[in-house]
């Protein structure tokens, strides 16, 4: 009988550990790097010295941005050429997709580059001389708040919807007919009388202000069609809404469709796309993975023995679902959140690539490769985005495995 051998301290399982840690300490520098995009690569310096006095350009053009602080006078156009007592320059001094002519026409990390006393352009030059690093840069703000952003409002949309099917079914959810049909057929025909009356006629663009105007139009529709049809006697009767089935249809729906074509048309539909509306977008095509899995959980969790012992305590059904079976239920959801945040990445560098949906004057991971395709020869430009859309992809994959 062969005797098991112990694993070493440089086994496989010490080598997961450490590919797991590798994978969050990935995520968690992505992170930093978004929110310090503007510190590590820029056109200003951090700190400067005009005739003694102290000067912070970048956190200053920060508070321009907000509102919160008014631009310096004199202005310097040019910090380059500024004459500063002194000057602290971030680590990459060059703005994402600012042109350096002096460095255009595809310069590789290795080649000869007229910088002057400036940095190297570190992972090379485009065309016309953008700094390489300093889009990297960029883009991975871009990628981190369009991954966590279209993973909460894939959350914010499936966890409700999941729950409602899972632990309701079709026969759970016992009201008035005048309250399903009114809030389901009302608040449908709200939102579609607000996304083509109401948002054209105020003409807003604003993806916050066209939301409000579409759930104001949703809820006074669902609202005044349920007290209409309140009116009528046959709809006062109880009757069991079949949550299950309407929630597996619609999941159904988003499912056969392919995810990239149906964000392509949504997109092409829109006049003026921007990087609110790729969130948003790219959050609803994800919300039916989340409530599927929800769904599932809570249909096991709700026929465990602790759950009807909470029933038969007398506990009332919205608190043993927000109290006992929810919370229980949640775990598996860290999961399809991991790999979410995958999808929405690649997928938003899909539309970057095919230049579709995020504005021209961003640079991303995406519109790197793009860049690529003009000109095959610049392996720079394909091969360090490539690699960071890989290991993030990675890294999010491998987080509950």
């Amino acid at each position: 009988m062969a005797v098991p051998q112990p694993t070493s301290p440089t086994g496989k399982q010490t080598n997961r550990l450490r590919t797991f840690s590798f994978s969050q300490w990935w995520l968690i520098g992505l992170f930093l790097v978004a929110l310090l995009a503007d510190v590590l690569a820029n056109d200003r310096p951090l700190v400067a010295s005009i005739n003694d006095e102290w000067r912070f350009p970048v956190f200053h053009q920060m508070g321009e941005d907000l509102g919160l602080s008014s631009p310096y006078q004199p202005v310097v156009r040019n910090w380059y050429r500024a004459d500063t007592d002194w000057a602290l320059w971030p680590p990459v001094p060059y703005r994402a997709g600012k042109p350096d002519s002096k460095n255009g026409n595809y310069r590789s990390p290795f080649s000869a580059q007229d910088t002057g006393p400036r940095a190297r352009h570190y992972l090379g030059t485009d065309k016309l001389g953008r700094d390489v690093l300093a889009g990297l840069i960029r883009g991975t703000r871009i990628a981190v708040f369009v991954g966590f952003g279209a993973v909460f409002i894939a959350l914010l949309i499936g966890i409700p919807l999941g729950s409602v099917a899972g632990y309701f079914g079709n026969d759970g959810l016992l009201g008035p007919r005048y309250r399903w049909w009114g809030w389901l057929v009302g608040a449908t025909l709200g939102v579609l009388y607000g996304w083509i009356s109401l948002i054209p006629f105020f003409q807003l663009t604003g993806i916050l202000a066209a939301g409000s105007v579409l759930v104001l139009a949703a809820s006074l529709g669902g609202f005044f069609l349920s007290q209409a049809l309140r009116l009528i006697p046959a709809m006062r009767r109880s009757t069991a809404l079949p949550a299950d089935t309407l929630v597996l249809q619609a999941v159904e729906l988003f499912v056969n469709i392919p995810g990239l074509v149906l964000l392509v048309a949504l997109l092409s539909i829109i006049n003026q796309p921007s990087l609110w509306v790729v969130i948003v977008v790219i959050g609803v095509l994800r919300w039916p993975t989340v409530a599927r899995y929800l769904r599932a959980e809570l249909l096991r969790v709700r026929s465990l023995p602790y759950m009807d012992a909470a029933k038969v305590s007398g506990i009332s059904q919205r608190r043993r679902l927000f109290y006992h079976a929810l919370p229980n239920a949640l775990g598996p959801l860290a999961v399809v959140a991991s790999f979410s945040l995958g999808s929405a990445i690649l997928l938003e560098a899909a539309l970057s690539f095919l230049g579709i949906g995020i504005p021209a004057d961003q640079v991303t991971w995406g519109s790197l490769l793009r860049l690529s395709r003009e000109f095959p020869k610049a392996w720079w430009l394909a091969v360090f985005p490539g690699v960071l859309l890989t290991l993030t992809v990675l890294s999010a994959n491998r987080q509950f495995k």
